[in-house]
C-alpha cells in the first residue's frame, strides 16, 4: 500500500498566508496557520513617515524630489515573505511535515520563494502560481496538484 507523506500546503499572497496540512489525495485540509500581514492593505503614505527630502540638481539651481531605492511597501511584503519562511522553518524543524506545496499569487510567489531556507526548499514539491488566500478549502483543494506517493 502506498503512502502518502505528511504535506503542508501554503496557500499566500502579500497580505494573507494559510497554511493547511494534507494527508491524503482524498482527506480534506485542515488549516493549522493563518497569518496576515496588515500592513499590506495600507497605502504607501501612510507607511512612511515622511515625504522624501529635496535635492539641487547637478546643472543648475533645479531641485529635484529625492526617490527612495525601494518602496516602504515592497520592503513590508519582503518581511511578510520572511515570517511566512519562518513558520515553514520551524515546521521543518519540529518535523511537522516531510514536504509542501506552495500555492502563491504570480506577483508573490518568487518573493517568497527567494526567503525560503535551503533545507526547507528542498522539501518544496510543487509551485502553484495562483492566487487562492481568500478562497475556502474546496476551491484550494480543487487546485492542488496530483502529487506521489510513497511505495
Amino acid at each position: 500500500m502506498a503512502n502518502f507523506p505528511l504535506t503542508w500546503v501554503v496557500v499566500a499572497d502579500s497580505a494573507r498566508a494559510r497554511i493547511f496540512e494534507w494527508t491524503g489525495r482524498n482527506v480534506s485540509l485542515n488549516e493549522l496557520i493563518d497569518l496576515t500581514n496588515s500592513q499590506a492593505r495600507l497605502r504607501e503614505q501612510a507607511l512612511t513617515s515622511d515625504r522624501p527630502g529635496m535635492a539641487f540638481g547637478s546643472h543648475g539651481q533645479s531641485r529635484r524630489r529625492m526617490q527612495n531605492s525601494k518602496s516602504e511597501v515592497d520592503n513590508n511584503v519582503v518581511a511578510f515573505a520572511r515570517d511566512i519562511a519562518a513558520e515553514l522553518k520551524t515546521g521543518l524543524d519540529q518535523h511537522s511535515y516531510e514536504r509542501f506545496v506552495l500555492m502563491a499569487a504570480p506577483e508573490f510567489l518568487g518573493q517568497l520563494r527567494a526567503q525560503l531556507d535551503a533545507q526547507v526548499g528542498k522539501r518544496l514539491v510543487e509551485s502553484v502560481s495562483l492566487n487562492l488566500a481568500k478562497e475556502d478549502k474546496k476551491v484550494i483543494q480543487d487546485h492542488l496538484p496530483t502529487l506521489p506517493t510513497i511505495a
